[in-house]
């Protein structure tokens, strides 16, 4: 890999982190829906200018990309800032390296994939991380952090099942326009389920701070990072993404830490190293996933 691909996912991996905490700044002015469907009408503008084509999609693709923005831009986009705004970055971002691990798993349940017994192992590691998280919260956090724990699994679940079912037609379309199209089609989609929020949001109250933030996470972790992305995966191994993936939960919580005086309990570490390990596991037992 060249010295542009490392520098393009280290990229992603600071963005995608800083994003977490600039979501809890940017949910202290605004209600989590009201902040999700701008993130994404104004990046889904953008996009559409960056991201030109002027052939048009076939009748089939553009119902395709319907489910996929529902799945990978309405319930994800959504779930997330709920979830984030429930409980905290470090159990936020540990949750999310679980994503490989469900994706792995709804692909073999949904016969793209061959189960075997280090896969499934993998995988049932993996999902008893998730579930230690969830459990934790449960027991040692607040009702709020325990809900917020669930609803970032879902999103997981959801982002999982977009990536699955996408994955065939991938190959033939681009990358761009795909991404572009979705997050046209997700602003549309999920502005009925924050149109209460955005009625109701007191714009007159949101301080100069509140718009810059959400500004930035609209031009950095939202349009930079998938377009740095969607080009780096052309270019790099999956298993070099991977592992730019997994520095965002240490990135995340030092973070955290440092902008928000977040602790990070000895329970998540735990089922940090447990989620890390069953996707490392899985991972490794038969090739790419999604063949």
């Amino acid at each position: 890999m060249t010295l542009r691909v490392h520098l393009a996912l280290a990229s992603v991996a600071l963005l995608f982190s800083i994003n977490y905490i600039l979501a809890k700044l940017g949910m202290r002015e605004f209600a989590p829906l009201s902040f999700a469907w701008l993130r994404i009408a104004a990046a889904a503008i953008i996009l559409a200018i960056v991201a030109r084509d002027p052939e048009p999609l076939s009748r089939e693709d553009s119902r395709r990309l319907i489910v996929f923005a529902i799945l990978g831009v309405v319930i994800n986009a959504s779930l997330f800032l709920l979830g984030l705004s429930m409980t905290s970055v470090a159990v936020s971002a540990v949750l999310i390296t679980s994503i490989p691990v469900f994706t792995l798993a709804l692909a073999i349940v949904l016969g793209y994939e061959r189960a075997s017994g280090r896969r499934i192992g993998g995988i049932a590691l993996a999902a008893a991380g998730a579930l230690l998280v969830v459990g934790g919260e449960s027991l040692s956090g607040s009702r709020s952090s325990f809900l917020g724990a669930v609803l970032i699994v879902l999103n997981c679940l959801s982002y999982a099942l977009y990536l699955v079912i996408s994955k065939p037609h991938m190959a033939r379309l681009s990358a761009r326009r795909v991404v572009a199209r979705m997050f046209l089609v997700g602003s549309i989609l999920l502005l009925p389920i924050s149109g209460y929020s955005l009625w109701h949001e007191r714009w007159a109250e949101v301080s100069l701070r509140g718009w810059i933030v959400l500004a930035v996470v609209i031009i950095g972790p939202t349009v930079i990072a998938y377009l740095l992305q969607a080009w780096a995966l052309r270019h790099a191994d999956s298993s070099a993404v991977a592992a730019y993936t997994y520095v965002q939960p240490v990135l995340a919580s030092i973070l955290g830490a440092i902008f928000l005086g977040e602790h990070v309990r000895p329970i998540v570490v735990l089922a940090a190293v447990m989620i890390f390990a069953g996707v490392s596991l899985a991972g490794r037992a038969a090739g790419p996933i999604a063949e």
